[in-house]
């Protein structure tokens, strides 16, 4: 037993020794070692980081190709945390200014037009519940594909939790704004449950801002398709967000189950063409949807079909499962 416990302890100290943090900046020619030798390519970075690593990433535009490949995403792997918002001068996290230090992950890799754009800017496909995405503008995806079964060209343009074959995809996303993505579904973000995979991102302190989806989910769309979508969406906010159906959020269960928690959250002035400017649930006897929604304020949100209930200034923290929320 003494010489089990002694094993495990050095090998969890040996990883902790090798855990390191990789410095990435807009033009860096560098190994990534420091901010003075700082690599250039973000996707370098990915590929080099092992569960455990930090990647820093200073201010700037990266773009998901620098040739016209719609298919290419910054793929985040499990264990890693990805930070944006530096200066490029930086020792510890909490000395970040997000606002000065606008860090861009960009699918605006063709013309001017959406629809030359990356499919998915961000992608992360059974990363586990350690991996972090932290500080950054996620923008320009176009997921405007016409087959509905390729989940990575119809939805989640900004970016994609997927869990599949009974693992877990549940990052941490925090202090980012994900704005003007263009998608058929799930216009801002996508989190995918199948085959049993458990899909449980821990959302908060981020931006929605003008996300466009031609069906269902204008910022954010939950699907399980025999699996377990639940992400927790905590401390956010969605703006000016447009789909058909549930501008501001979609859950769908295609078999599975989706319960999301939705609470201190703010749906300001999205519009919903059909149904749901604010949040939309799809109930169907193919599987559970149970969201948990309270201390949500609403204001502005529109819909053709039904009105949207608007909570009162007061009402911020206190309306718990408000009546005519979607």
């Amino acid at each position: 037993m003494k010489r089990t416990l002694l094993f495990t302890v050095l090998i969890l100290a040996i990883s902790q020794v090798e855990a390191k943090v990789i410095f990435v900046t807009v033009g860096g020619a560098g190994n990534g070692t420091s901010w003075a030798t700082a690599m250039g390519g973000l996707h370098r970075a990915l590929e080099m980081a092992q569960a455990g690593d930090q990647i820093w990433v200073s201010k700037g535009t990266y773009r998901t190709a620098d040739n016209n490949d719609r298919s290419r995403s910054f793929v985040l792997k499990a264990g890693v945390a990805l930070y944006g918002g530096f200066a490029g001068f930086e020792t510890s996290i909490d000395q970040r200014n997000l606002l000065d230090n606008i860090t861009y992950l960009s699918g605006e890799i063709g013309t001017s037009s959406l629809q030359d754009n990356a499919f998915t800017v961000v992608f992360c496909i059974n990363v586990g519940d350690k991996a972090v995405v932290d500080g950054f503008y996620i923008t320009g995806g176009a997921a405007n594909g016409s087959d509905e079964a390729q989940h990575l060209e119809f939805r989640g343009a900004g970016m994609i939790n997927l869990a599949t074959d009974g693992q877990s995809s549940s990052p941490s996303i925090r202090n980012c704004t994900i704005t003007r993505n263009y998608a058929r579904e799930g216009a801002g973000m996508l989190n995918l449950a199948m085959k049993k995979g458990a899909c449980e991102p821990a959302i908060s302190h981020c931006s929605f801002i003008n996300n466009k989806a031609d069906l269902d989910g204008g910022a954010i769309m939950n699907i399980s398709i025999d699996g377990n979508c639940s992400p927790e969406i905590t401390d956010c906010l969605f703006e000016v967000n447009v789909a058909s159906y549930g501008a501001g959020i979609f859950n769908e269960p295609r078999g599975g189950s989706v319960s999301p928690v939705i609470r201190s959250n703010i749906f300001k002035n999205n519009k919903a063409m059909v149904r749901s400017g604010s949040i939309h649930n799809e109930y169907s006897s193919d599987g559970s949807c149970q969201p948990v929604i309270g201390s949500n304020y609403f204001e502005g949100n529109t819909a053709s079909v039904g009105q949207e209930k608007n909570s009162s200034a007061t009402q911020k923290a206190k309306d718990d499962n408000p009546a005519g929320y979607k």
